[in-house]
């Protein structure tokens, strides 16, 4: 039995915002440029968080 959240077919926005609201957070994955979030949970990084956690200084942003 399914139990629908949304009153419309949700869009991608839709549904990582429910999860974000929820306390989800995306998991960045190993890769051989550094660790990267991958996929549409990308856009929920700003570029000055993906600056600190690569060790970039803000205006290699």
């Amino acid at each position: 039995m399914a139990v629908a959240i949304f009153d419309h077919a949700p869009t991608a926005a839709d549904l990582l915002q429910a999860r974000l609201a929820r306390g989800w957070r995306p998991t960045a994955s190993g890769l051989k440029g550094g660790d990267r979030i991958l996929g549409y949970a990308a856009c929920t990084v700003t570029a000055e968080h993906r600056a600190l956690k690569s060790g970039e200084s803000q205006r290699d942003v």
